[in-house]
């Protein structure tokens, strides 16, 4: 009920601290009624009241379709005070009926302008802006402090779905990204520290033997250092073979063409098979160990696998 008549006793009523009213008088506006004790005259005046107080007025819920072809249901709840009861009262029939429509048919407005993600983020907006159109017709009504409050819009089951759907997606086409970036920036400083370790040989053992002591933490595992320097010289040996075996060319046939270096002030013979070492002031020229005298040049046999080759006629390497 949006107003009430006031109970006399003799003439004499009472109005209650969070009410308000107005007299009619022969049923004409005669005043308006403040809280307290009054007195108007039987059969002659009217006194008709209404709650000054803060009013709410739920909006029940309505099927709203958005920009987009999109339906939704929405809710909400209105709030108001009485200002003028000589307008509330007298002007509108029932205010609180006439202000619940016309908020409804606001909302409806304003939504079907909206997009489904404008409702979802910007409520508080929205319901500002609706508030702004109800407050003008309000304020002619006698009412103030209008304040307007919109649930979540509740989307259809197979909408909502899709909506998460494409959500997750997003989520995770933005997780590829950021994981493919990071790799990116690792790798640029792998690349960077490759360069610098290989710039210098120094870091590189640091390097290893960091590793190393990392390794040795792990009781389960056996860890054997090598020097670098071995590997190193490894390295180079296999580069001077590469070296020496495109320099030599090969003997009579398909008979492999050894080395020969100088080792400690001697010139030695390195078989090519099993790189066994044959001191050449003892087999030059020495009938024993030519397995083949018509042919030019020394030809050998290993007497550790076993494999022939032919001994060059030039020194090629020291060592």
């Amino acid at each position: 009920m949006s107003s009430s008549s006031v109970m006399t006793f003799f003439g004499f009523y009472v109005v209650r601290q969070d009410e308000i009213g107005v007299r009619l008088t022969l049923g004409q506006f005669s005043g308006i009624v403040r809280p307290g004790l009054g007195f108007a005259i039987p059969f002659l005046q009217q006194i008709t009241k209404t709650r000054r107080s803060l009013q709410t007025i739920d909006l029940p819920e309505q099927q709203i379709v958005l920009n987009g072809n999109i339906s939704v249901r929405i809710s909400g709840n209105l709030n108001f005070r009485v200002e003028d009861p000589e307008k509330a009262l007298l002007d509108v029939s029932n205010y609180r009926y006439t202000i619940q429509q016309l908020a409804l048919t606001t909302i409806a407005d304003v939504l079907g302008t909206k997009t489904i993600e404008e409702v979802r983020n910007e409520k508080i907006k929205i319901a500002q802006e609706i508030e702004a159109i109800v407050a003008r017709n309000a304020k002619e009504w006698g009412l103030r402090d209008l304040d307007i409050r919109l649930t979540d819009a509740q989307l259809d089951h197979s909408l909502q779905r899709a909506m998460m759907r494409e959500t997750e997606a997003q989520k995770e086409a933005n997780a590829i990204k950021i994981k493919a970036e990071s790799d990116r920036y690792v790798s640029q400083i792998f690349a960077d520290a490759a360069r610098t370790l290989g710039s210098s040989p120094g870091a590189m053992t640091l390097r290893v033997l960091q590793t190393l002591s990392d390794v040795s933490n792990d009781k389960t595992t056996v860890v054997m250092p090598i020097p670098i320097e071995m590997l190193t010289m490894f390295q180079n040996q296999n580069s001077d073979h590469g070296k020496s075996d495109s320099a030599q060319p090969a003997a009579k046939g398909s008979t492999p063409v050894g080395q020969l270096k100088m080792s400690r002030g001697k010139a030695v013979a390195i078989c090519p098979g099993c790189e066994a070492r044959y001191d050449v002031s003892e087999i030059a020229g020495n009938p024993d160990y030519d397995v083949d005298p018509e042919t030019p040049g020394q030809q050998l046999r290993c007497r550790k696998c076993s494999a022939e080759f032919t001994l060059p006629q030039e020194l090629t390497t020291a060592e």
